[in-house]
Parts: C-alpha cells; structure tokens; sequence
C-alpha cells in the first residue's frame, strides 16, 4: 500500500525515514502514512472525537515544523558542497575546454619525380694495329772453311860426282860439296897425304809446289726466320655514355598548417572550440 507524506503529500517508499521533499519525519509518532495534504483529505475514525483529532493535529504540525527544520540544516552543507563543485566545474571548462588555432610548422612527405643519369653499355667496332707475326726466309753471307791449293816455291836437291880426272886432284872443295873420294899418297913412313879426287856436290833445283790450306770463304746462304707486319684489325669495344632517366623519390618539405590548441595552457586538442570572450571577437 502506498504511503504519502504528512507534510506535503507526496508519495514516498516504506524505509525512508525523512521525506525527500519536504524533510518531513516520516517517523513521528501518530503519523498515518496515508494522509495526504494534496488531496484535502482527512483520516476517518469512527473511534475518535473531535478533541483528539484536534491534539493530534496540533502534535503533527510541531513535527512537521521540527522536521522542516531539521531537513534545512542537514541539507545546508550538501547544497553548499553542489554549488561550489558547480564553480569549480565552470571553472576548470573554462580554462581547459576552449581552444585557439595557431600556425604550426609541419614537416610534410611528399613524392617528387628527379631526373638522374646513370652509364649504360653499348657496343662499338674500334680499329687497332697489331704487329702479326710471319714466316719467311732470308740470304745472308757466312765465312766458312774450304780446302784451297796454294803455290809456293820450294827446291828439290840432287847430288852430282865430278871425277877430278887421271892425275888429277881438287885443291880444294866448293861450298855445297863433299870430298866423296881421296888418292891416298904413301912414303916409306906410311900415308903423308891425301888427294880429293872425286867431288859429291848438292845441286839445289827450285821448283813450285802446291800444299792444302784451309781458308775463309764467304757463301751466300738462306734460313728461315720469323719477322711482323703491322696489320689494322677491328674489335668489338664495350663503352659507356650517360643516359637520362626519371625515378620517384620521397622528400619532406615544411607547411604551415593550422593546429587547435588549450588557449591558456597550450596543449593540442582534437577539437576546436572558440569562446568569443576569450578570442575576442
């Protein structure tokens, strides 16, 4: 069964002790939690008189009054503590909640196309000289030993014998002969002397005669030998030569962009929030 305040009527549950209202006792005595100031209605009792009802009225009404009372003074501090939570609230939104813009130096990554050389190969003929080998013969003049007859004068000697004659003797013997016989002449003392009667004489006759000698004699020859020729050939020659070529690469540059911070303590916030007494405008 719902219960109502005696004080002003409003509904109110069974463990409440003051009513949230008024800040009535729901806990006087005699009270009848279904009175009801709203409605004008007035308890029935078939067993009170009018006297009784009267005192209690006048006990109810203290009640209400020492109720009321006491419901001011309990409620003083709460309703103190709401408001300056209140303030301090206000406050703290206003110095933390507004933002202003400002301009910020970003460093911003962006792709920008260069242009870059690089070598690349390509091939070329090249003409050179190079000494060829190649095989040929050749005369030259060599000195070499030959048996030669040479003339050369000599003499051949031969021996002659001239007899003195009958009678006769050499008084002496020529240069070149030899006494090849004596007349021995005898005494009666034996031999005395001796008389050359024969002459052996060396004849000396000049003739020319030849003997082998080696001499040096120059002979045209031929050999083989290996000789070079400068020739002009061609080559295949890897060269290189710069080439233009275009690559995308990643650079930064710095932009001023705008950026919402706290217009008192500056930080960074994700909203933007402008107070016009604050940016004055």
């Amino acid at each position: 069964m719902p219960k109502f305040c005696h004080g002003c009527g409003k509904e109110i549950s069974d463990p409440v002790k003051f009513c949230p209202e008024c800040g009535t006792n729901t806990n006087t005595p005699n009270y009848d939690p279904n009175h009801s100031l709203k409605n004008n209605e007035q308890p029935q009792s078939t067993q009170t008189d009018d006297k009784t009802i009267k005192k209690s009225n006048n006990f109810d009404q203290s009640d209400s009054d020492l109720s009321k009372a006491t419901s001011v003074i309990t409620h003083k501090p709460i309703v103190l503590a709401i408001i300056g939570i209140c303030i301090f609230l206000i406050v703290i939104s206003l110095v933390i909640v507004p933002t202003k813009t400002i301009t910020n130096d970003v460093e911003v990554v962006f792709t920008d196309t260069e242009t870059y050389y690089e070598k690349e190969p390509y091939i070329v003929q090249e003409s050179y000289q190079e000494q060829v080998p190649y095989q040929t013969t050749e005369s030259y003049t060599d000195s070499v030993p030959v048996p030669v007859s040479v003339p050369y004068q000599d003499y051949e000697y031969s021996y002659q014998t001239s007899d003195a004659g009958t009678g006769k003797y050499y008084s002496s013997v020529p240069s070149g002969c030899v006494c090849s016989s004596n007349r021995y002449l005898y005494d009666k003392d034996g031999v005395y002397g001796a008389l050359c009667v024969q002459l052996t004489c060396q004849i000396s006759t000049p003739v020319t005669k030849y003997r082998t000698e080696m001499q040096q004699q120059s002979l045209q020859k031929e050999r083989p030998v290996t000789k070079y020729r400068t020739e002009t050939k061609t080559r295949d020659v890897t060269k290189y030569h710069d080439v233009a070529k275009t690559r995308d690469v990643m650079k930064t540059r710095i932009e001023q962009r705008p950026l919402e911070v706290n217009w008192l303590l500056g930080f960074k916030t994700p909203y933007s929030l402008h107070l016009p007494i604050i940016s004055g405008k």
